[in-house]
């Protein structure tokens, strides 16, 4: 079915490839009239994507801001764009949503699109702390023709900041694989509950908050919790808990592949970040049927439905986290009831295929907006015939 019109997606780190990227590229290159390649850092995780459906270039990609680092990767970008003739570039993250649209103007790649997994402002962040981050992003959006947001409040806030990318922005939210993330049986019979923490160990993330209101829990409850992630912050996070004496109740499990066995042997999982696009690990639990506590954000507040699904309290509110967390540990019953809720929510509103199937209808109407596609060929009339239903 592939037709040759090529799309790179551009993302930070091989684990980013492999959790965010990997089903939807398989996906399109199994189902649809484009070649979708990656690109990437190396890594470990590299070995688990299914190179034979989907091509992947390891560059080295820096964390920071450094001028000759940047200088690199944009100069290697635009050599890889223009060796391979790319239709569209769709970039993700901070460093690589920046370099790599430029360095796709400046290969002439004719469409490119960028998708904001969370601005690295947020509404918790004073107006002048934002100022150079939004002067950044509208400079940046005139090497792009379209954005692409998770949740829908970034929409909005794009427009009112006065983001333009050539042809606007859209909504096209963020799914997990439900075929890898299934209702569970029956809820786990634990000598001692266990709370579940799937994020990466770096501030945006908040840990801090959710060791204070795990302290505060632990008066009440003989709990344990599990952290699944690796990051900066670890050594220092490792040092905290054993200052407040909770070395022994806390779990630090790194990177796991087995996220699924893990969540679903949980009784109810924890998330405290400051800001998100669309968390994942939420959905995650969700659809297996496990009861969430998170901080009241944007993104997040898209995934859990308040007092249905689970609780949301307000960012760096540890006493109130503390209290959902003990409320859901006091009841099975209550617990039963939101996991049931949020599968069922999970399985209507977090299907990725679904949303893989809406970013193609995004490519194709893209495509015909710029004159880059005929609107006789089949996936095209197809695309905008189901835009103009959802219209």
């Amino acid at each position: 079915m592939n037709s040759g019109l090529r799309i790179l997606d551009i993302v930070n780190t091989d684990h980013a490839a492999l959790n965010f990227l990997a089903y939807r590229a398989a996906w399109i290159n199994r189902n649809t009239e484009f070649v979708n390649d990656i690109v990437c850092s190396p890594g470990p995780h590299l070995a688990r994507l299914d190179l034979e459906t989907t091509r992947v270039t390891a560059l080295d990609i820096p964390r920071d801001m450094s001028p000759a680092s940047l200088g690199r990767l944009l100069g290697r970008l635009v050599g890889h764009m223009r060796a391979e003739r790319y239709t569209i570039v769709h970039t993700h993250n901070s460093i690589t949503g920046a370099v790599g649209r430029v360095a796709a103007r400046l290969a002439r790649v004719p469409l490119v699109i960028h998708t904001t997994h969370g601005f690295h402002f947020h509404e918790n962040m004073s107006a002048l702390r934002r100022l150079p981050w939004v002067a950044a992003e509208r400079w940046l959006s005139r090497f792009c023709d379209l954005l692409l947001c998770q949740n829908r409040q970034e929409v909005e806030e794009i427009r009112r900041l006065g983001i333009r990318p050539r042809q606007g922005v859209c909504h096209v939210g963020n799914g997990i694989d439900l075929g890898q993330f299934r209702p569970r049986a029956r809820m786990p019979e634990n000598p001692r509950p266990v709370l579940l923490c799937v994020a990466r160990l770096e501030a945006v993330k908040n840990h801090t908050m959710l060791f204070r209101a795990f302290d505060i829990l632990r008066r009440r409850h003989d709990a344990i919790l599990k952290l699944v992630g690796e990051g900066p912050s670890r050594e220092g996070y490792e040092r905290e808990l054993a200052s407040a004496g909770l070395a022994d109740a806390v779990e630090f499990l790194g990177y796991r592949y087995d996220v699924p066995e893990l969540t679903a042997a949980a009784d109810v999982a924890v998330l405290t970040s400051v800001k998100e696009g669309i968390p994942r690990a939420l959905m995650q639990a969700a659809a297996v049927g496990v009861p969430v506590v998170a901080t009241d954000v944007k993104g997040t507040r898209e995934v859990v439905v308040n007092a249905q699904t689970g609780f949301l309290v307000p960012l760096g509110d540890a006493e109130a986290l503390a209290d959902r967390l003990g409320r859901l540990l006091d009841d099975a019953e209550l617990r039963r009831q939101m996991g049931a809720r949020a599968v069922q929510y999970a399985r209507e509103h977090f299907d990725e295929e679904q949303v893989v199937q809406r970013l193609v209808r995004v490519y194709r109407n893209a495509l015909f907006a710029r004159g880059l596609a005929d609107a006789r060929q089949p996936a095209i009339a197809e695309a905008l015939q189901v835009e103009q239903r959802s219209a």
